[in-house]
């Protein structure tokens, strides 16, 4: 008890991964020792982000110093609307609830890119626990990491080596225009264009995506774990929507790739591709992505992760509060 006493009188640092529908949490007494405590909360049983954050320190009885908050939404300023979510809050003044005297605000994917610094090298450290090797590659040093994949949206980042650690290329790639390449990717581009008019490759390669793909290729809806349950169990139906989904997240992946020249390899994260990971030799994925013209050769040695650990967001906001690339976005309540 009293070795608990002398790490709360420390500084406790509390990590915030917030997405469409989870807020995962987690904390540190020291920034470089691991994430203690993560939780999952479902994001409806709460009606503000403030409440599971008090629910959470109270629990874990946290003094809290620092937050860390890394979510699913453009960072512009201190406000901060979750991308499919109903949670709309203050960065600043969510701090000062919790009585904490500094915080960090990034993109949930900027998160997620740090979480691979290990991947990083000619020589990359898989951990387990984080990552499966889906595909061997050849590693260009010095060279970029793409981390990418699809959520409740569809997260687009780059990890890049440098003298001082390692750095995040930020974006939204996610919203680039969807580019269909075979006729039922051009069905659904047809349909969503009609609801939507611009048609992003997050309409499409996403939960929500694979919800519409389903309905406009049904006429019927279900959602997104169901079908994908479905197509794990073989039901036709469920198989054609996610093959489409993933050959589209494939063109996605490859376009990434050559744009951020991403010779360290590609990470596939989010929550959707670890879920259908048995779908994907027979998907198209990887005949889709390598079938790029030119620069086919590129794509196809290029080593493939798959992200399995639901806490890299947290990890990735410890690594990212210390990265001297983000240390002027620490801002004082």
């Amino acid at each position: 008890m009293a070795k608990r006493s002398e790490e709360l009188a420390a500084m406790s640092q509390v990590l915030v991964d917030i997405g469409g529908t989870s807020i995962r949490l987690g904390w540190q007494s020291q920034k470089a020792e691991d994430v203690r405590d993560p939780v999952t909360y479902a994001c409806r049983d709460f009606a503000t982000p403030v409440d599971a954050l008090r629910q959470y320190c109270d629990q874990n009885q946290l003094r809290v110093d620092r937050v860390v908050l890394a979510v699913a939404a453009e960072i512009s300023g201190v406000e901060v609307n979750i991308t499919n979510n109903h949670w709309i809050f203050n960065a600043e003044e969510l701090a000062q609830e919790l009585g904490a005297d500094e915080y960090l605000l990034i993109n949930d994917f900027t998160a997620q890119a740090f979480s691979n610094s290990a991947l990083l090298g000619t020589k990359p450290n898989i951990n387990p626990q984080h990552h499966i090797l889906l595909r061997k590659g050849v590693q260009t040093a010095g060279s970029p990491l793409l981390v990418t994949g699809p959520g409740t949206g569809l997260g687009v980042a780059a990890l890049l080596p440098s003298s001082s650690g390692p750095m995040v290329i930020e974006g939204e790639g996610g919203h680039v225009s969807f580019a269909p390449r075979d006729e039922g990717e051009r069905n659904i581009l047809t349909a969503l264009a009609t609801e939507f008019g611009h048609v992003s490759a997050e309409r499409v390669v996403s939960g929500p995506g694979l919800e519409a793909i389903y309905k406009t290729s049904n006429d019927a809806r279900l959602a997104a774990p169901e079908i994908g349950d479905g197509a794990l169990a073989g039901d036709n139906k469920c198989v054609k929507a996610v093959n489409l989904m993933l050959k589209s997240f494939a063109t996605v992946v490859a376009n990434a790739a050559l744009s951020f020249g991403a010779g360290s390899g590609i990470v596939i994260a989010g929550g959707v591709v670890p879920r259908l990971r048995d779908l994907l030799d027979q998907s198209g994925f990887y005949e889709r992505l390598e079938d790029h013209g030119r620069r086919s050769e590129f794509l196809a040695k290029l080593p493939i992760y798959l992200a399995i650990d639901r806490f890299a967001g947290l990890r990735g906001a410890a690594i990212a509060s210390c990265s001297s690339q983000l240390q002027s976005r620490i801002i004082r309540c």
